[in-house]
Formats: C-alpha cells, structure tokens, sequence
C-alpha cells in the first residue's frame, strides 16, 4: 500500500490536501458555531431581562448594551426605576450605574476597564457565569472580568480602583465580550467612587448627584407577549430609549445563523469536493493497475485479498488526510476566535475541551467512511477482474 502511495505521489498529495482542507474547515466552523451559539445563551443569561431603558438621545449599541452593558457616561433620575415598576405588566425592575474607564495611571489593571454599578439581581446572574460566583458580594469587593489580571484574579486579591482598595469576590469565565474588560461593583460603592472622581465632577453640576441617578434599566415583564405594550407604556414615563431585547436577540441570532450558514456552506462544499476527488483518484489509480491486479489474481491472491488492498489504500490516505486537517482546522478556528474576540464582534464562549474531542472524532469518522465509500466500488470492479484477458488488455493499454 504504501509502495503504490508513493508511485503516484503528486495524485497522493492532491487526494490528501483536499482530505485535509475538508476536515479542517468542517471542524473550525462547527467549533465557531458551538461558540458563537454558546456565548449568545450566555448574553442571554446574563441580561435576564426583556427590555432595557437608557437615557433619550443615549447613541448606545443595542447589541453591545445587552451582550456586554457598552457603559457610557448617561445617566437619568432613579425615579424613574421606581415609575418603571408601577406600570402594569412589568415584574422586576434592576438598575445599573456606569462609572468611568479606568487606566494604568489610576488603577492597579494594567489595561483600560470599566466600572459598572449593579443591583443584587444582576449579582446573581453573573455568579452563574464563574464555579467561585457567589449570590452577594460585600459592598467592599469586586466581580473582575474574565481576561483582567492576567488570569491572576484570585478570590481575595487586593486592587486599587480610583485611590480605593478593593477584594476581588470572584472572577468571570471569559465570554468574547466586553465583559471580559469590566469590573462590577455594588450599585452604591460605584456611586461613591463615581462622586469623588474629579473626571465626572462636570457630569454631577450637568445631571446632579451620583447617589440619585442610574445609567440603565434592566426590565423583565409578567407576559412576553405584550413586550410592545409594556415598552409603549414604558416609553411615556419620560424621556427615555427602549430597546426590546427579543428583536435584538431575534436579530443577532440571524446574522449569527447567516454568518454560519456561509461557513457551513463552504465547508460542505469542500468536504463535497474532496469526497470526489478521493474517489476520483481511488477509481483512476485502482483501474490504472489492472494488469497488477490481475497478476496478483494468477499468483493466487483470493478476491478478499484484493478488496482489503484496495480498501486500506482509501483509508490509509484518508487516515493520513485527517491527521493533518485536523491540526489545521484547530488553528483555523483559533484564529477566528482570536479576531472575534478582539473586536467583540459577537458574543463567544470557547467549547468545552468534550465538545473539542466530540467534533475531533466526529470528522474523523466522517471521513472515514468516505474513505470506505470511495473504494467500495473499486475493489468491486477489481475483484471482477479475469486475470488472462486483464494482462492481455493492459498489454494492448
């Protein structure tokens, strides 16, 4: 087998990159789509919420606002929390206050990150989003983001935020999204940095008080069905911008679809291809050795023989094909994570190292039995072979 691999080895080496390029891709765009599917349940999870309030006028990214809070300098009165929760149909009601950005200059980080006051109720969804999370955290502690400090954010770990120390309470698994950046904090304790901070002083003589207002509303209701009409109803309490998360979601969640199918049709496409040239190139290169063939038939060697020749040549240059498409697929995919992560282009989860393995042995398996498929027929027509008339006619050939 490996003898006539080698005879023909420029056929070999095409069969093998199309195999290769096939489980590649197919790999990469699944891992992407676990990811990608991954980290919108995750912005699900964490926004808990059907509608989200912010200041009229506010130039905020719905889909950032409710992935990743996109925390601007808005604020408005916290009444409005309080008017929010008298209108009929709304069940809950949890506030979050954004702070400035911090840099190196003020703050033990060592890169640019956001504060964001929140409530108890979005302290419980974050604790769902690390196995150290925890319902309350002390009004003296900190939720730090998946990829701050270097992953050194441990349980106890004193920081400085704006001249104050802090403990970190726990840290978030990374999500791809700007909350990988940002440090949560009690409602109250970012109002107090927030009102010392001679960056904001300005903002406090514009909107007054920090310890009167907030940034965003977070808002579930009592019927997903009438979202628009308690949105309506929401929208008439005063200046204010309502965005509805399900049409966000609907939205992120077909470009999401769009951007798979694309890769997913690319990636069958390939498979397809390779499939046909891994049986075009078993077809040419079994019927281009008839004549050996048939001589092996005159020296004794039995039909089963022949098959399994023919067969394990399929499958040793599949095997081969996998093993390096799958090296390639991981790469592939790490580099789109890394770009996506990057920009925060969409909300992404890794897969875990089971559904990494599941998707390895997936696309093996695949491929193999293309393999198997590509020579069944081959070793049909070769164990039909009539040695004395296939010799002659290779002769003539």
């Amino acid at each position: 087998m490996f003898h006539s691999l080698s005879r023909r080895r420029w056929q070999s080496l095409a069969a093998l990159a199309g195999v290769a390029l096939g489980v590649g891709l197919l790999l990469a765009v699944w891992l992407l789509y676990r990811g990608l599917s991954g980290g919108l349940e995750r912005g699900r999870q964490c926004l808990g919420a059907d509608l989200l309030i912010v200041p009229a006028g506010t130039a905020v990214d719905p889909d950032q606002a409710l992935f990743a809070g996109s925390p601007l300098n808005v604020y408005m009165d916290e009444k409005y929390a309080e008017m929010a929760r008298k209108v009929p149909g709304v069940r809950r009601v949890e506030a979050q206050f954004f702070t400035q950005s911090l840099h190196m200059d003020c703050c033990s980080l060592g890169t640019e990150v956001r504060l964001v006051g929140i409530e108890p109720g979005v302290e419980h969804r974050l604790a769902t989003m690390s196995p150290l999370g925890r319902e309350r955290i002390e009004a003296d502690e900190v939720i730090v983001g998946g990829r701050l400090l270097n992953g050194v954010g441990r349980p106890g770990t004193m920081i400085e935020l704006l001249g104050d120390l802090f403990r970190i309470g726990y840290q978030l698994e990374p999500s791809g999204t700007s909350l990988d950046y940002s440090i949560f904090l009690p409602i109250d304790t970012a109002r107090k940095l927030a009102a010392h901070s001679e960056a904001l002083k300005p903002t406090w003589q514009e909107f007054g008080p920090a310890d009167h207002l907030v940034s965003a509303l977070l808002v579930e209701v009592d019927d997903p069905g009438k979202i628009t009409e308690v949105a309506f109803a929401l929208g008439e309490l005063g200046p204010l911008k309502i965005i509805q998360a399900a049409e966000t979601f609907q939205r992120i969640k077909r470009l999401l679809m769009a951007f798979v199918v694309v890769l997913a049709g690319a990636g069958i496409l390939t498979a397809t291809a390779s499939a046909i040239h891994l049986s075009g190139h078993v077809s040419s290169a079994v019927w281009d050795r008839k004549g050996e063939w048939a001589l092996y038939r005159a020296l004794g060697a039995t039909k089963l023989r022949l098959a399994q020749l023919v067969i394990g040549e399929s499958v040793m240059l599949t095997m081969a094909g996998t093993v390096v498409g799958v090296p390639v697929g991981l790469v592939f995919y790490r580099l789109a994570y890394a770009r996506l992560a990057a920009q925060n282009a969409f909300p992404f989860v890794p897969p875990p190292t089971v559904a990494i393995l599941a998707a390895l042995g997936g696309g093996v398996l695949i491929y193999l039995l293309l393999g198997l498929l590509a020579s069944v027929a081959p070793a049909v027509r070769v164990t039909q072979l009539e040695p004395a008339s296939t010799m002659a006619q290779g002769d003539i050939d």
